[in-house]
C-alpha cells in the first residue's frame, strides 16, 4: 500500500531536483530538493491537519450542550423524549457545523502520506542494489545516493558521523518536543479528568514526552538510520512546529474557549481528584435481570426514535421535491 503513496512524493521530490540541478551541484541540488518535498506535502495536507485540530476544538466546545443532551437521552423514557433529544442533538451540530467524521478522516489521509514522504526517502538512501523508487529511476537513486553533507555521504548512517548529525538531531528533538509539549497542552485545557479514556490517554502521552528525547536519540546513535533521514526529520519537525504554532494562534482567536468549557473541565478536574471518578451505572440497585431489561428496553427506544427522525426526514424532503 505504501508503494501508492511514494509515486506522487518521489514524483515531487524528482521534479524538485530537476529544477534545482539546472544551477547547483548535484548534492546541493538533492538536499534543497529534500527541504521542498518537505514543505510541498506537508503543505498538502495541512488543511487536512486543520480540519482535524478544528474539529477536536468544536467537540470541546459543544461539550457543555451536548453532555446536558446526552443525559436526557440516557433518561428518555419514551420514544417522544428520545426524538426530542436525537433533534436537539442534531440541531447543536448544525449550530457548530460540526460533523464527528471530520476529525477522523484525515488521519487515514495524512499517515500513508507521512509514511509514503518516510519511505521515500529511506528506500533511496539504502546501500545496495540499485532499483527504482517509485518514480526516481535507478540513475535518479544513484545520483541521490552519491549526494554530500558536509562531505558526508547522506546515504552513510548517522551514528559514523556524530559531529554531523548531532547538531541536527538535537534541534529534531527539540522541534519534536516543543510539538508535542504544545499539543498535549492543549489536550490539556478540554481534558476531562473524570472520563477514563482521556485521562489514560493523556498521561500516556506525557509519558511521552518524557521518554521520546531517549527513544530517539538512541534509534539514530544505534540503528541504521541513514543522514538523509535525519536532515529530512529536522526539516519536518520544523514545519510541524511552525504548522502547529500557527494552528493554535487561530483557535486563539476565532475558536476561544468559553466559561463553560473551563468551569466543566474543572468540573471534572475536582470530581477525578475527589476519587468520584467511578459512575454507578445501577443507582436503584436492580437485579442483573431487570438491568438488562431496562438497557434492552432503553435500546429499543433510542432505535424507535431514530427510525422516526429518519421517517420525518423523508417525509420533508419529499414535500421539498413536490
Amino acid at each position: 500500500m505504501l508503494e501508492v503513496f511514494m509515486y506522487p512524493v518521489s514524483g515531487i521530490l524528482k521534479l524538485w531536483h530537476l529544477l534545482f540541478a539546472s544551477f547547483l551541484d548535484e548534492s546541493m541540488a538533492w538536499l534543497v530538493a529534500i527541504v521542498f518535498l518537505v514543505l510541498t506535502v506537508r503543505s498538502f495536507i495541512a488543511p487536512l491537519n486543520w480540519l482535524s485540530v478544528r474539529s477536536g476544538r468544536i467537540s470541546a466546545l459543544m461539550r457543555p450542550e451536548a453532555n446536558a443532551i446526552k443525559a436526557r437521552l440516557d433518561a428518555a423514557t419514551t420514544v417522544e423524549e428520545a426524538v426530542a433529544a436525537l433533534q436537539d442533538q442534531k440541531e447543536l451540530h448544525e449550530r457548530y457545523k460540526y460533523n464527528p467524521l471530520v476529525g477522523c478522516l484525515p488521519v487515514f489521509i495524512i499517515v500513508p502520506f507521512f509514511l509514503g514522504l518516510y519511505q521515500v526517502v529511506l528506500r533511496a538512501s539504502r546501500i545496495g542494489q540499485v532499483d527504482h523508487v517509485g518514480l526516481l529511476t535507478p540513475g535518479d537513486v544513484t545520483s541521490f545516493r552519491a549526494a554530500l553533507l558536509n562531505g558526508v555521504p547522506i546515504t552513510d548512517f548517522a551514528r559514523e558521523h556524530r559531529d554531523l548529525v548531532v547538531p541536527i538531531l538535537v534541534l529534531a528533538i527539540g522541534f519534536t518536543i516543543l510539538n508535542m509539549i504544545i499539543t498535549q497542552y492543549r489536550s490539556f485545557l478540554t481534558l476531562q479528568f473524570d472520563e477514563k479514556v482521556p485521562r489514560r490517554m493523556f498521561w500516556f502521552m506525557f509519558s511521552m514526552i518524557i521518554l521520546m528525547p531517549w527513544i530517539l536519540w538512541s534509534a539514530a546513535m544505534s540503528g541504521p538510520i541513514p543522514v538523509a533521514i535525519i536532515f529530512y526529520w529536522a526539516w519536518t519537525y520544523l514545519y510541524t512546529l511552525v504548522q502547529t504554532l500557527v494552528y493554535e494562534y487561530i483557535m486563539y482567536r476565532r475558536y476561544p474557549l468559553t466559561d463553560a468549557v473551563i468551569q466543566l473541565r474543572r468540573d471534572s478536574f475536582r470530581a477525578w481528584r475527589n476519587k468520584d471518578t467511578k459512575k454507578n451505572k445501577n443507582p436503584e440497585g436492580l437485579s442483573k435481570e431487570d438491568l438488562r431489561a431496562k438497557r434492552k428496553h432503553h435500546a429499543q427506544i433510542l432505535g424507535e426514535a431514530r427510525k422516526q427522525i429518519r421517517l420525518n426526514s423523508q417525509q420533508a424532503a419529499q414535500k421539498e421535491a413536490e
